[in-house]
């Protein structure tokens, strides 16, 4: 599960533990990124918590789950976050016989046509994209050029991702509480060092 964890939240974790359930997975790999290459701007840069205090709540995230683990794949590379590198990567270490699933919200999904090696997903993984109920993309547009390249997607709707990083920011901006928005081990982990104050 890959994503900038900017911070990690509720419907993230909903997420996750849904399609473990739903496509009967062995683990969740969460993989914050680097540097999200789709993302630029002075805001995206301003707002963006070091790669540290990301990596960091998202283990405190994900800690209580035996299930749940979190690579630094893409942090220790130091170079913008592609997913065909990291999805050959863990396609390396786990081995040819171990199916591959990449999971991301559907906002990011419908963008894949336009990803870097995008032709060569389909040889690594099949995709679940989770999307919020609010959310209504062009799907046919989107199935016809996933049909071109040979991409395998399977959406799952997950109510609690109407919660987003940027309203949790926003609320941290306000002075707004966020328990209970991201769990609780995050939520005091942003208060104790001040992130995403103006």
């Amino acid at each position: 599960m890959g994503g900038s964890f900017n911070p990690i939240h509720n419907g993230h974790l909903v997420a996750a533990q849904e399609a473990q359930c739903k496509f009967n997975l062995e683990r969740i790999v969460f993989v914050p990124a680097y540097h999200n290459p789709f993302k630029a701007g002075e805001k995206y840069e301003r707002e963006l918590a070091s790669t540290f205090h990301r990596f960091t709540m998202v283990e405190l995230a994900t800690s209580s789950n035996p299930d749940f683990y979190v690579s630094s794949f893409e942090i220790d590379r130091q170079t913008p976050s592609y997913a065909l590198d990291t999805l050959k990567h863990f396609h390396a270490e786990f081995g040819e016989q171990t199916s591959l699933y990449f999971i991301t919200g559907t906002d990011a999904v419908m963008t894949m046509p336009s990803w870097r090696g995008v032709e060569e997903f389909y040889q690594y993984c099949e995709v679940i994209a989770a999307t919020r109920p609010s959310y209504i993309p062009n799907y046919e547009e989107f199935l016809a050029k996933s049909a071109e390249l040979k991409l395998k997607v399977y959406f799952i709707t997950i109510p609690a991702l109407e919660i987003s990083s940027s309203d949790i920011r926003d609320r941290v901006r306000r002075g707004m509480p966020i328990r209970y928005l991201t769990p609780t081990s995050v939520a005091v982990y942003i208060e104790k060092h001040g992130l995403y104050r103006e």
